[in-house]
């Protein structure tokens, strides 16, 4: 099997400097050595380092786009691709690659770990071969795996600051779960064709909307401006916000009306989003608000910038949801 890994920044390569952690320039050099330590390895691995690397803090949609035609550039050349990626943003960049290559005819693993390859006590080898075990035992798809878990692309949630399990897939089972051997869920095959659409991905038209107790309309505004095309509402439990508040709905209306698409999604870590189940909700939907169901936001923030860039209208927008 021959397999791309592309290094595009994150802890896994950092080293120490006199400001803290940097991007190590040698790392692909340096994991190229581990990974042909063992005697049984058998594949053919190429590993590049990307000219400039990401700290996925600073991560932003154009990245997403950079990173995905990367690999359509050599998507006749690899079986298999892994992005190593930082983790603060790791379920972000995941979920946009599931809808930029849909169906995806070849395995395209995330991952990155917890703490730099360059410690004693790291997660960064385990979960490099585990992508690489992945790619093995996975004809197609686009995954987040990390500490042991295969878990699809648009279903990836970080959960954790500190743990070696950082990600979640709240509202669906993992793909797989490795330990000595791997464990997978039973799911649909599907032959499907891979579609690979890669728009343009600006920063500035998708927002989040944070609801909480006393949020107010002045809140909102300066959220949902001009340039605004889509936004995620951070709503409460199974899809509620403030209802008795006039010009806080009047804000989300008047963005709908102007053509922004406003997708709700719980706050929760789990469950799905029931529109109009409550009172709270059913003002939400009046406003114009379309339920996101049980996307992480992270999903649901990729999906609005993959699906702007694409052209769509308001109308075709909201049908993908």
């Amino acid at each position: 099997m021959k397999i791309y890994i592309a290094y595009t920044g994150g802890t896994i390569g950092m080293v120490p400097s006199s400001q803290g952690l940097v991007p190590d320039a040698a790392f692909a050099d340096h994991l190229s050595e581990h990974l042909n330590v063992a005697d049984e390895w058998q594949h053919d691995v190429v590993i590049q380092s990307y000219a400039e690397l990401i700290d996925s803090s600073n991560a932003t949609p154009r990245d997403w786009q950079t990173i995905a035609l990367d690999i359509q550039s050599k998507w006749h050349e690899f079986d298999a691709f892994i992005v190593l990626h930082g983790t603060d943003t790791m379920a972000y960049t995941a979920a946009a690659l599931s809808f930029m290559f849909e169906q995806s005819a070849k395995p395209i693993i995330v991952t990155g770990s917890q703490v730099p390859m360059y410690k004693a006590r790291t997660d960064a080898m385990n979960n490099v071969l585990g992508a690489i075990s992945a790619c093995e035992s996975i004809a197609r798809g686009v995954f987040l795996f990390f500490a042991g878990r295969l878990i699809e692309g648009d279903c990836a949630h970080k959960a954790h600051t500190s743990d070696w399990q950082a990600f979640q897939s709240p509202n669906r089972a993992e793909r797989g779960v490795l330990g000595i051997d791997w464990q997978w869920r039973e799911g649909q095959v599907t032959d499907a064709p891979c579609v690979i659409r890669i728009p343009e991905m600006a920063s500035g038209v998708v927002t989040l909307l944070p609801v909480f107790p006393g949020v107010q309309a002045e809140h909102w505004r300066g959220l949902l401006n001009e340039s605004v095309q889509g936004a995620v509402l951070l709503s409460y439990g199974a899809g509620n916000a403030p209802d008795k508040d006039a010009e806080l709905l009047s804000v989300l209306q008047q963005a709908s009306e102007r053509g922004v698409v406003i997708v709700n999604v719980s706050q929760c870590d789990a469950g799905s989003v029931v529109a109009g189940a409550y009172a709270a909700g059913s003002a939400l939907v009046n406003a114009g608000v379309i339920s996101g169901q049980a996307m992480t936001y992270e999903a649901a923030f990729a999906k609005l910038h993959f699906l702007i860039g694409l052209g769509l209208n308001t109308a075709e927008i909201k049908a993908e949801f």
